[in-house]
């Protein structure tokens, strides 16, 4: 079994940094902030060339790019994973941040950004629609992403539920087709991607009636046994294999929280 801290750090690396992205796709006036941007903000974790990340505006428009960059205009390096964990969950972290000083105005404008990954984080249950969208949207894709990175790296209940699964499709989305969200599965090897797949019918796929229900659900304020009872949720394809998934979505949120 890996470190559950580092563990926790690449999923909060590889696939909570990325939704920047998304907030600023879903956040025109956020965006409005980076115009014409060309800046690069990097995250490490000091000798760990794996925890290594950097995010790359170019005129305005951001990329997510894995590894270290050779001049970032500003590089918060962490001693050990659980110092990252702890930034990126909400809670008090002290990381040596390079450039700090000679580019501080880019380092203030750059906070709200990251700020607005805490809406992952359980303890956020926003009350606006906007927001609740927002957040849907930002957990199905994470989800989607962490799973996968949970059999890359070694975990044993996600390496077990995948090492002898032929080519299926796990999907994820609201009645009305967006958002979603997906995971393939084959023969221990995990692929995840956001919308829905097209190629061929999930073998399971988990309908949400709203965006509401959703929240409801993926926010563990309802169980799936419940939603599906109140027509919250509903099940196309394999509800035994649905509910081993969930079961494993239900030990990411435990990890981030």
């Amino acid at each position: 079994m890996p470190d559950q801290e580092r563990l926790t750090a690449i999923l909060l690396m590889r696939a909570a940094l990325p939704l920047t992205k998304t907030l600023l796709e879903e956040k025109p006036e956020l965006a409005r902030k980076y115009a014409g941007w060309n800046r690069v903000i990097q995250f490490q974790v000091k000798d760990d060339p794996e925890l290594a990340c950097h995010l790359q505006f170019v005129d305005g428009k951001l990329d997510y790019v894995v590894g270290r960059h050779p001049s970032p205009h500003i590089d918060f390096v962490f001693k050990t994973p659980a110092d990252f964990v702890a930034l990126m969950s909400g809670k008090f972290a002290l990381p040596k941040i390079r450039g700090a000083i000679r580019h501080f105005g880019t380092l203030v404008k750059f906070l709200p950004l990251l700020l607005g990954l805490t809406l992952l984080l359980p303890s956020k249950l926003p009350k606006e629609p906007e927001e609740r969208a927002l957040k849907v949207k930002m957990l199905l894709y994470f989800t989607s992403v962490a799973l996968s990175l949970l059999n890359k790296y070694g975990h044993e209940g996600m390496q077990e539920f995948t090492r002898d699964m032929p080519d299926r499709i796990f999907q994820w989305s609201v009645q009305s087709g967006e958002p979603a969200a997906y995971l393939r599965i084959k023969k221990g090897r995990t692929k995840a991607g956001k919308g829905i797949y097209g190629r061929r019918r999930p073998f399971a796929h988990m309908i949400f009636s709203s965006i509401d229900a959703a929240f409801l659900v993926l926010t563990g304020q309802i169980d799936n046994n419940e939603a599906m009872r109140d027509g919250l949720l509903v099940v196309d394809g394999s509800p035994e294999h649905a509910k081993d998934i969930s079961t494993i979505m239900k030990n990411i949120e435990s990890m981030i929280a």
